[in-house]
């Protein structure tokens, strides 16, 4: 037992060490449930941040997401799966969309808590990074309230 704890201890470490992202930021659209503008930066290792600037039911929606990349999955260099979580506040005319809103007489402003899952691809030739995501997320302010997005995004790669 012993054996085998040390073995999946030494596995998770170089498994750490062995796979890294092969460029430092991207930037880039969205397109989806929202469509916007994504900025991605890797800041160590496997992280990153993801910021995402949308617009979504005649509004604005400023989103921050901390990613975790496992690259390389199912031996496709390049390809890595992502998972993370982050904030978002958004700004919107409640007025085109009243059934969303308690009190639809105007502006409204939310403010929550997101999830994120995804996949991307970045070509090896060209500076380019594909990736496909849903995002859940959960307004907390000023009510309650569940949705999900999800999007393509095309991006220029920085290396």
């Amino acid at each position: 037992m012993k054996k085998i704890n040390v073995f999946i201890i030494v596995f998770f470490l170089l498994s750490g060490f062995s796979f890294a992202q092969d460029y430092k930021g991207a930037i880039g659209f969205r397109g989806g449930v929202d469509q916007g503008l994504t900025l991605k930066n890797f800041v160590g290792g496997s992280n990153a941040f993801d910021l995402i600037l949308s617009t979504h039911h005649y509004g604005l929606h400023f989103t921050a997401l901390y990613e975790k990349h496992v690259f390389d999955i199912f031996d496709v260099p390049n390809l890595a799966l992502f998972y993370g979580f982050g904030g978002h506040i958004g700004f919107y005319n409640s007025t085109r969309w009243p059934s969303y809103w308690p009190d639809h007489t105007g502006s409204a402003t939310v403010i929550g808590a997101d999830l994120v899952i995804g996949v991307e691809y970045t070509f090896k030739e060209i500076p380019i990074n594909i990736a496909l995501d849903v995002v859940p997320s959960l307004n907390i302010l000023p009510y309650v309230f569940y949705w999900q997005k999800g999007a393509l995004s095309i991006r220029y790669v920085f290396k």
